[in-house]
C-alpha cells in the first residue's frame, strides 16, 4: 500500500477519475497504479496524462 499524498488540482483529479471510470473492473487497482507511477515520477510531476496512461496499460496488459 502506498502512503505517499499526492495534491491534485480538480482538474487533475477529474482526469484520474474519468480515466478510472472507462476501467471495467477494480478500479481500485488502477487508482493504486497511478499513485504508484506519481510516486516514481517525484513530487514534481508534470505529466499527469502519462502516469494515466501507463496505469491502462498495464491493466490492458495484465488482462491479456
Amino acid at each position: 500500500m502506498l502512503s505517499t499524498m499526492f495534491a491534485l488540482s480538480d482538474d487533475q483529479l477529474t482526469m484520474v477519475m474519468i480515466a478510472a471510470g472507462s476501467v471495467p473492473v477494480e478500479s481500485s487497482v488502477f487508482l493504486e497504479r497511478v499513485a504508484a507511477q506519481l510516486q516514481l515520477r517525484g513530487p514534481r510531476f508534470t505529466d499527469l496524462s502519462a502516469a494515466i496512461q501507463v496505469a491502462l496499460t498495464g491493466l490492458i496488459q495484465s488482462a491479456a
